[in-house]
């Protein structure tokens, strides 16, 4: 039983350990791109990356990116999409100031979406599923407003807030 339990453990942090890449050469190949900086010390990050892993729901559609780390305390040179870069480029293109932060691309590359800080597993696992509707024609890149109302994410600013 002790050497099945063993196994069990071993399959899932094998298969689980794919899902958030440490990789220098990050190209579009036909799924959407996830970028989330991390720093060292962030218990926020560990927490974001742990729940891509474990929550199941957030996994399921998680799996369906290419899902890379990028470490702001770690000095490295990249090529992104062909273009060579830097940590330190990168940081400054896409304003990072804390983190976890995360930054997705379609799967062409472009960018939708920038979310500084923790994100709650549901709310990351509907903009995930928005990028995802938007690379199989269901979404408009321009619908996201529309698509946060429709998913009770956001309050539509033309109805008033009822005091209770």
């Amino acid at each position: 039983m002790r050497k099945l339990l063993l196994l069990f453990v071993l399959i899932f942090s094998i298969s689980s350990a794919n899902l958030v890449k440490h990789s220098n050469e990050i190209k579009a190949n036909g799924k959407p791109i996830m970028f989330i900086f991390t720093s060292s010390g962030c218990p926020y990050c560990e927490r974001l990356k742990k729940d891509l892993e474990e929550v199941e729901f957030l996994n399921k559609i998680a799996k369906e990116f290419d899902i890379y780390e990028i470490a702001r305390d770690n000095p490295e040179s990249y090529t992104i999409f062909g273009e060579p870069t830097t940590t330190q480029t990168l940081q400054m293109i896409f304003k990072i100031k804390v983190t976890p932060y995360v930054v997705i691309f379609n799967s062409k590359g472009e960018k939708l979406w920038q979310i500084p800080g923790y994100s709650d597993p549901f709310l990351l696992s509907k903009i995930l599923k928005f990028t995802k509707g938007v690379d199989e024609g269901k979404y408009k890149k321009s619908e996201w407003k529309k698509y946060l109302l429709e998913q009770n994410l956001i309050k539509d600013p033309s109805k008033p807030i009822s005091p209770h």
